[in-house]
C-alpha cells in the first residue's frame, strides 16, 4: 500500500496546478471515458525453462519485456462512491527473453515476442464526496489477458529449431488505485495504476522437443490520462 501511495503522489502533483477553485464532481449515474498513455511494466519471476530431452534446466528462465500504448477506461458511477471500471487499451506488444540459456552452450536470448490485450473489471471505492474537486479512490476486480500474434526470433529458429510459440491466456486479480481531479464540470484529469496478477505457461517446439517455461508476469500499469464526464 506504501508503494501505491507513492506512485499516485508522484505522478499526481504536477497536475495540481491546473485545478481550478470549484468545480462539480463525480454523481450516481454519471459515465466517465479517459484516454491517456498506458505502461504495462512486468515485474516478472518464472520456473525453469525445460525440454522433451533434457528436462528442466538448471539457472535458466525467462522475462517479458515492457510495453507503453494508449489505454482508455470506461467508468459508471453507481453510486456517488461507488463506480464500475472497465480497462481497455490498443494491443501491448512485449518481447519474451531466455535466460540462462548459455550455461548449457546455447547462444539465444531474445525469444520472440507476443501481442497481448488486458480488459480488467474493477469495483472503485471513491474517497469525499460528490463535490470533491480531488477523488483518490481504490479497487478490486478481474482480470482477463489474451495472448496472440506470438512469434519466434530468427535466432531462436536458426540455433533452437523453435516453432509454433504459444503464450497461454490468463485470469487473475487486479487491484487498483489513482486519483481523478476535476478541472471544470466535464473534464477531468486522472493518475492511476493497475497491479494485476498474470500467470502464463509459454511453450514451443524444438530440436529437443516441446519446450516450457511457466512465467508469473503480474505487471504493474500506469496511465495518465484525460477523462470526460457525460
Amino acid at each position: 500500500m506504501k508503494r501505491i501511495t507513492t506512485v499516485i503522489a508522484t505522478l499526481a502533483t504536477p497536475l495540481f496546478l491546473l485545478l481550478p477553485s470549484a468545480v462539480f464532481s463525480h454523481e450516481a449515474g454519471d459515465f466517465i471515458l479517459r484516454v491517456g498513455a498506458t505502461s504495462v511494466v512486468p515485474d516478472e519471476s518464472s520456473g525453469l525453462i525445460s525440454t522433451a530431452t533434457t528436462g528442466a534446466l538448471a539457472g535458466t528462465g525467462a522475462g517479458v519485456g515492457n510495453s507503453t500504448q494508449l489505454g482508455l477506461n470506461f467508468v459508471y458511477m453507481w453510486s456517488d462512491n461507488i463506480g464500475i471500471e472497465v480497462l481497455a487499451a490498443t494491443p501491448f506488444e512485449h518481447d519474451l527473453t531466455a535466460k540462462g540459456l548459455g550455461l548449457h552452450g546455447f547462444a539465444t536470448t531474445g525469444l520472440g515476442s507476443t501481442d497481448q490485450l488486458p480488459p480488467t473489471l474493477t469495483f472503485n471505492y471513491f474517497f469525499g464526496g460528490a463535490d470533491s474537486t480531488i477523488r483518490p479512490y481504490l479497487g478490486l476486480g478481474v482480470n482477463y489477458t489474451a495472448f496472440f500474434s506470438e512469434s519466434l526470433s530468427s535466432q531462436a529458429k536458426t540455433e533452437l529449431g523453435a516453432r509454433s510459440l504459444d503464450v497461454d491466456d490468463s485470469v487473475g486479480v487486479a487491484f487498483r488505485a489513482g486519483v481523478d481531479f476535476n478541472i471544470g464540470d466535464r473534464w477531468i484529469l486522472n493518475a492511476s495504476l493497475w497491479n494485476i496478477d498474470i500467470d502464463t505457461d509459454v511453450t514451443f517446439n524444438s530440436a529437443l522437443g516441446k519446450v516450457k517455461v511457466s512465467a508469473e508476469i503480474d505487471p504493474w500499469v500506469y496511465m495518465i490520462s484525460l477523462g470526460y464526464r457525460f
